[in-house]
């Protein structure tokens, strides 16, 4: 197996693609964004959505060392919460209560 058969292989089974389009123009000031944080494009973008997340995180009140087996928390209050783990585990939940139950929950299943 050569390199970029070694690299390719390794992306298919370590990484998801994600198509994005933008308005014109836009693409251009995502990358001056991305550039001006010393960023790639999908590095500001992963960034955003981390920060994103912990916003969610923080105001359900999610335990720091039970952050770190979520990939995150997709949701609202009207259609309820799904928690979505790092190892492909989800759950949905109706209330934010819900949610910091199911994780506390899972994590203590998981020896965590």
């Amino acid at each position: 197996m050569d390199r970029t058969e070694y690299k390719n292989k390794h992306k298919a089974k370590h990484y998801d693609r994600i198509e994005l389009a933008v308005p014109k123009g836009m693409k251009a000031v995502i990358k001056s964004l991305a550039s001006d944080k010393g960023l790639s494009v999908n590095s500001y973008i992963q960034d955003l959505i981390t920060k994103d997340q912990d916003g969610m995180f923080d105001t359900m009140q999610i335990a720091e060392k039970n952050r770190e087996m979520l990939s995150g928390i997709q949701g609202n209050l009207h259609d309820g919460y799904n928690v979505v783990f790092k190892d492909g585990y989800m759950v949905h939940c109706k209330t934010k209560k819900e949610v910091r139950t199911a994780i506390i929950e899972y994590c203590k299943e998981k020896g965590v």
